[in-house]
């Protein structure tokens, strides 16, 4: 508890010195120029290859999709102005809109669209994305050369297309939405990593390597037009700096720290500048499901019961999140009362005892990346050996984390989950359908589970498929195969010159056509 104590006043201290940085950032600011930071550079400009949620946001930035998400879990028209879906549940039909252009003055029409995703799908291109569009007819025999189309991507004119599906499944025009779907011009295919290919509201002024990126407002978009003129956002890898850049008036909007945010809410100087937002997500500990100790589900439930995680989540992190109840948000489930695994020692210990382990365990945790979480690892080692669970914490870096926890080699792993998309099936079948846990995760099964989330992919939304995620929500939580720890909450700093910033619910929502400077 002392080195926690002796990091957080450390670095509280050296962040101090920065209110003392020259304010000429904020005398000398451009108000035709929104400045932000990344804490990395991106991957490219490539939809095929965004995976990442830094990559997705450019994405959105210089490309168009058929549909957008909205402020909240709506999908919003793009450049399909509106859509159709047939009794069958299998079969779409859009209406792009006839002004949409790509940057260099072409139109875009469902020629594009068909090749955008017909791309995503070849196995020449090798995209990772590609489970996007799988679901259409077709796809699997285009994917294996079988055929040189993909025959449920119909064009019936420039503004007409038609998406016939396999089988209902809900979340595809979600899917739609998403970074890789973005509509890209055949005509500059072959630059596209470097130079993006769209008809998005911003257009690429430059990119140097981890070190900046720049947009200018695209004077010809089809669509809303950004209220700014230029969009900046600087690499700058280190929170720290990133703070201090902001309080020099350097930026204009910051994501605070979660260590930080108790001096935040409580300096007068910067009241009402800092805004909170609900996030899809979900930081928890996975637990191999397949193999002793953790195939045992009373062992299990004794990890969550052992730890306090509302005293963590308050004093470690801030309060900057909200306890899971299972794996799915509050926000994606309707009138859902939210009933946290409770902070139980003493049930612990007595599962620990039924289930053969009245001696306790020894066990090891993994964890990749760096030491920002170490403080909250330490906490939970502490809470787990008061029970008689000896963890070990294990750090590696990212990649042989990921494919440990792929091998199923960790007894247990620290990890976070974020939405590709706004919907409760985005948060069951790839984290606990057996298919996907199986092979990529903890190696959880429950056939009742995987018959529900099947059955979610098919229904239309409404009040059965909404009772149905909620009824296996509870089913995985009372399986206990993760440690559900909380939902994370970010908190942003904005400074008071600017205008019309409103969170977002999903990442890639944010198109800053809002924004802007407020006059000198």
């Amino acid at each position: 508890m002392k080195n926690i104590i002796l990091k957080q006043f450390k670095i509280i201290l050296l962040t101090a010195v920065f209110i003392f940085v020259t304010d000429c950032g904020k005398r000398d600011r451009n108000p035709d120029v929104l400045r932000f930071a990344m804490s990395a550079d991106i991957r490219g400009f490539d939809p095929a290859f965004a995976t990442d949620i830094r990559t997705g946001k450019m994405m959105t930035l210089v490309y168009d999709n058929l549909v957008q998400f909205g402020d909240n879990t709506e999908v919003i028209p793009g450049i399909a102005y509106k859509w159709n879906l047939d009794e069958t549940g299998k079969i779409y039909t859009f209406y792009l809109e006839p002004s949409a252009a790509f940057h260099e003055g072409s139109k875009v029409t469902a020629g594009d669209v068909i090749f955008s995703f017909q791309r995503v799908l070849s196995p020449e291109i090798g995209s990772p994305q590609s489970w996007l569009f799988n679901k259409i007819d077709g796809a699997e025999a285009y994917m294996k050369g079988a055929e040189t189309f993909v025959r449920g991507l119909t064009k019936i004119n420039d503004s007409t297309l038609v998406i016939t599906l396999n089988e209902p499944f809900a979340p595809f025009i979600q899917y739609l939405a998403m970074p890789s779907a973005s509509i890209v011009n055949a005509k500059h295919e072959d630059s596209i990593k470097e130079i993006p290919a769209g008809s998005g509201p911003w257009i690429l002024d430059n990119w140097q390597r981890d070190a900046a990126i720049s947009f200018r407002k695209n004077d010809n978009y089809w669509g809303r037009k950004p209220k700014t003129e230029q969009l900046s956002f600087r690499i700058l890898s280190e929170s720290l700096s990133r703070m201090g850049e902001f309080e020099a008036g350097n930026l204009d909007i910051v994501d605070i720290p979660d260590i930080e945010l108790t001096r935040w809410k409580n300096q007068k100087h910067w009241d009402g500048s800092v805004v909170g937002k609900d996030e899809l997500n979900i930081w928890y500990i996975g637990m191999n499901c397949s193999r002793p100790p953790f195939n045992d589900r009373r062992l299990r439930l004794a990890m969550s019961l052992a730890i306090d995680r509302e005293k963590i989540l308050s004093i470690l992190l801030s309060e900057s999140g909200t306890l899971a109840e299972g794996p799915v948000p509050p926000q994606l489930m309707q009138s859902l009362q939210n009933d946290p695994i409770p902070f139980d020692p003493e049930e612990a210990m007595r599962l620990l005892k039924s289930s053969g382990y009245e001696h306790g365990i020894q066990t090891e945790l993994w964890v990749a990346g760096g030491s920002e979480m170490f403080h909250v690892l330490e906490a939970f080692q502490y809470y787990w050996s008061a029970v008689g669970i000896s963890v070990t914490i294990m750090r590696s870096d990212w990649n042989v984390f990921k494919t440990a926890v792929r091998e199923g080699k960790p007894d247990l792993y620290y990890l976070d989950w974020f939405a590709d998309y706004p919907d409760g099936e985005n948060f069951l079948y790839p984290l606990f359908h057996s298919k996907e846990s199986m092979t990529k995760r903890n190696r959880y099964s429950n056939p009742a589970v995987d018959r529900n989330i099947e059955t979610i992919q098919r229904l239309r939304n409404g009040k059965e498929r909404n009772d149905l995620i909620k009824e296996t929500h509870r089913l995985i939580k009372d399986d206990a195969p993760w440690v559900f720890l909380w939902h994370g909450r970010t908190h942003t700093a904005v400074h008071p010159w600017i205008e019309g910033y409103k969170p977002k619910l999903i990442f890639n929502a944010e198109r800053y056509l809002e924004m802007h400077h407020m006059p000198l």
